[in-house]
């Protein structure tokens, strides 16, 4: 299948955040932010159940997302294999956990669908695989982390370059804001909890030169994880 044009598609975001971040890196990024005063125990009790709720609902709506996305791929399989009647695949595709928001997800799903749909004669071609990679793009295009969500990513970054003597936490966080910030909030709205998760650990690990490539290392595989695709 058209795992590569897919693939592609979706590390967008990262070929750009490679140009981006070299600018970025030349301007440097004072500490971090002192870390918040603990909460009352009510309070963080109270936070901890929230988080639950969302996380709960962000595995149903994966699961869901997941399905059209398996469908999807299940229709491209009938369509290419004559005479075929069912997916091999379709068991091991829902069981698949994979990294990309739901949202994400699902519209990359019902736009490749679509595109299906509307496709006359092979799909395994040149012209269906750009309106595969259309739907990936568009699909992060379209999903954005809140300010809240990239916080942690943003004190990450801007934290070890000014543990480095690059620049001040300010200076970073404004040159992130200035060029990175679109790339990276479509980047982060594209993760789900996993693929975030995923994110900060390979934050946590960054060392001083050659930041921006560290970065890019970082989104590479998340981004190529964001969908299951048979091998």
């Amino acid at each position: 299948m058209k795992g590569k044009f897919l693939r592609r598609s979706l590390r967008i975001a990262t070929v750009s955040l490679a140009t981006l971040a070299a600018g970025i890196l030349s301007a440097g990024c004072s500490s971090a932010p002192k870390s918040q005063p603990k909460q009352a125990e009510a309070q963080v009790a109270k936070k901890v159940t929230e988080g639950e709720k969302a996380a709960v609902a962000e595995s149903t709506a994966q699961k869901a997302a997941q399905r059209e996305w398996c469908s999807y791929l299940e229709a491209l399989y009938l369509r290419a294999v004559e005479g075929a009647t069912e997916w091999p695949k379709r068991s091991e595709c829902m069981s698949a956990s994979t990294l990309a928001a739901p949202e994400m997800l699902q519209r990359t799903a019902r736009c490749s669908r679509e595109a299906l749909d509307r496709f006359e004669g092979d799909p395994f071609t040149s012209e269906y695989a750009a309106e595969v990679s259309r739907c990936g793009a568009e699909a992060i295009d379209s999903v954005e982390a809140t300010d809240a969500e990239l916080t942690p990513f943003v004190a990450a970054i801007c934290g070890r370059m000014s543990s480095c003597g690059d620049a001040t936490y300010a200076e970073c966080r404004d040159s992130l804001e200035a060029g990175l910030g679109p790339h990276l909030e479509r980047a982060v709205g594209a993760m789900n909890r996993k693929g975030r998760a995923a994110f900060r650990v390979c934050l946590s690990h960054l060392t001083c030169g050659d930041l921006g490539n560290q970065l890019v290392g970082c989104l590479e595989p998340i981004m190529d994880g964001l969908l299951w695709l048979p091998g």
